[in-house]
């Protein structure tokens, strides 16, 4: 009997420090995650639940929910195809031809902070489609939030002139110096450089 009770409590003290190391774990994980973290980590997880239904049509003026944002300029359509945003570009971070640029990872988390698992509405200026099949489009929010001029007007986006679909660009340049003038986001965080396109850029980290 007497063995059985030290053997007992043997284990119980056993447990005792499992847990309380699964406490101590635990606590470190809490104070080293920020909100921004955890924020990401519940987007994270509303994106592998994604459920796709191939069967909603995508049309111009027609509400559509967003299933997730690719990058800064471009999201997926809860059935599956892509829009490109209209008239602005981001930095890139997925481009293979390319080095991730700077305020690419700003510019895709803000876009999905956005647009990721809304109700948009889009709408097209000239175009229908890009050489990729995407659907071009300006988006809007259920507020009527342009989220194109937003991303500009927030520092994540430069303002973007790629014929034939400019009706906006007046619009989004003045944005654009707006956000340049307050040297928000990508304004203050990188250095921007202008090619012989015309096109803006961020440097390579």
């Amino acid at each position: 009997m007497r063995n059985y009770l030290v053997l007992t409590n043997k284990c119980m003290k056993l447990i005792y420090k499992i847990l309380f190391g699964v406490g101590i774990f635990s606590l470190i994980i809490l104070l080293l995650f920020t909100k921004q973290d955890w924020i990401d980590f519940k987007a994270q997880l509303a994106r592998v639940n994604v459920n796709y239904n191939q069967f909603v049509k995508a049309e111009y003026g027609k509400p559509i929910r967003v299933a997730k944002a690719v990058d800064g300029d471009t999201i997926q359509l809860i059935n599956g195809e892509y829009v490109r945003y209209i008239g602005i570009d981001t930095p890139e971070e997925f481009d293979p031809r390319k080095p991730v640029q700077c305020f690419a990872k700003e510019a895709a988390d803000r876009n999905r902070q956005l647009v990721e698992g809304k109700e948009i509405t889009f709408y097209n200026d000239v175009s229908v489609k890009d050489k990729y099949g995407r659907w071009l489009g300006f988006i809007y929010l259920a507020d009527g939030t342009l989220v194109n001029k937003e991303l500009i007007l927030e520092g994540y986006a430069f303002s973007y002139e790629y014929e034939p679909d400019t009706s906006k660009s007046l619009e989004f340049n003045q944005a654009e110096k707006q956000a340049k003038g307050q040297k928000l986001g990508l304004w203050s965080a990188c250095d921007v450089t202008t090619l012989k396109s015309g096109r803006e850029q961020t440097n390579d980290l």
